[in-house]
């Protein structure tokens, strides 16, 4: 391993042996574990006999990456039709890679894979040169995909409160330390459901398939909405017109399409369904940020700011780094950085030189060591 990278590595590491008393996960003998590794390498099925075991390796083998299950198994280290799945916790995937926002995408770089045209912002559905669907995107993160993600999380424990009657108890709310959150329910009958059940409930949410038509109902002369769908509902406030006349039915119709859609939660079904699924170790480090993956209570999901809560590195020692694609201005632990543009070298803050290293945007420079 090149000397920056086992630089990066050791980082790893001091944060781990510092941090060891915060990585707490529940259950943790009846849980999967995966690592994804310094030298790329995946490594899954592995299980703890307990948490003192798993703190270690996380000190002696830091990953890149650190993973454990939603469900709980009767032999976690397994392969998975052999596991014997006791329960699982009910997962919702938010991110802001998939909520195609152009604030969120300002600082994002696509490139067409066929072509190699690339331009910066919210990457087009087709390549604009050669009308390819083969793009590739370097995605950035700034405050505003925290923002839209959190109004996403926002609407989903509305669903789950109000429509599935979840105790605000049993919802977990974490933090991905990258460009979005995961929202699980762990406690109650959810949690037994098998993945067709998960799927229907992941399309409810999303509100897919939703027959718009079927809730607007005749009303003596005119039309009203039918409020039995929470979705429906909760698009009222936006509308502002239960009731309409006969002429109105068609703009009624259009209101509530276009309600909808501001109410309903954009989600990854396919993460919901899959009771086999992984999230990441409460306050491990993100590898493609150098973040904290944070567990967050109801409150504290409303006002976390990851480029000052989810730190975890420090900013000694002070690394230099070469820039290899453009870097939009950006703020962490509120110092300002950027922007910087290709070529340049710059000598930045641990967390900070990690961060763009990570995110594909910068090269370590020979020359930077670890005193440890």
């Amino acid at each position: 391993m090149r000397e920056e990278e086992g630089l990066i590595e050791e980082l790893f590491r001091s944060y781990y042996r510092s941090m060891r008393g915060a990585i707490y996960v529940k259950d943790v003998a009846k849980r999967e574990f995966m690592f994804r590794g310094f030298d790329g390498k995946v490594r899954r099925h592995i299980s703890f006999k307990d948490l003192e075991e798993l703190r270690r390796h996380l000190i002696y083998e830091p990953p890149l990456d650190a993973y454990y299950s939603v469900s709980l198994y009767e032999r976690p280290e397994a392969e998975m039709e052999d596991k014997g799945r006791i329960k699982a916790d009910l997962l919702f995937d938010i991110d802001s890679s998939d909520l195609r926002d152009e604030g969120c995408e300002r600082g994002s770089i696509w490139r067409c894979k066929n072509c190699g045209k690339s331009g910066m912002g919210l990457s087009p559905q087709r390549c604009p040169n050669c009308g390819s669907d083969r793009m590739e995107v370097n995605h950035w993160l700034n405050e505003r995909c925290i923002e839209v993600s959190r109004e996403e999380v926002r609407k989903l424990i509305d669903v789950l409160t109000q429509d599935f009657g979840v105790d605000p108890d049993w919802i977990l709310i974490a933090y991905t330390g990258n460009r979005g959150f995961h929202v699980r329910v762990t406690e109650g009958p959810l949690t037994l459901l098998g993945k067709e059940e998960r799927r229907e409930i992941a399309q409810y949410v999303m509100a897919s398939g939703l027959d718009i038509s079927s809730f607007i109902i005749p009303d003596g002369r005119g039309f009203r909405i039918d409020q039995r769908n929470g979705h429906v509902a909760r698009a009222l406030k936006y509308i502002g017109e239960p009731r309409v006349s006969s002429r109105d039915r068609r703009r009624m119709e259009e209101l509530l399409k276009s309600s909808i859609e501001r109410v309903r939660v954009k989600v990854d079904w396919m993460v919901t369904m899959d009771t086999g699924r992984l999230t990441r170790i409460p306050n491990s480090l993100h590898g493609k940020t150098g973040f904290r993956a944070l567990s967050l209570t109801l409150d504290e999901y409303r006002r976390m700011n990851p480029f000052k809560d989810a730190i975890g590195l420090p900013a000694e020692p002070e690394m230099k780094v070469r820039i290899k694609m453009k870097v939009p201005a950006f703020r962490m632990r509120d110092e300002s950085f950027g922007p910087y543009e290709e070529g340049e070298e710059r000598i930045l803050p641990a967390y900070a030189a990690v961060f763009l290293i990570l995110r594909g945007r910068a090269d370590p420079v020979e020359g930077n060591y670890l005193e440890v």
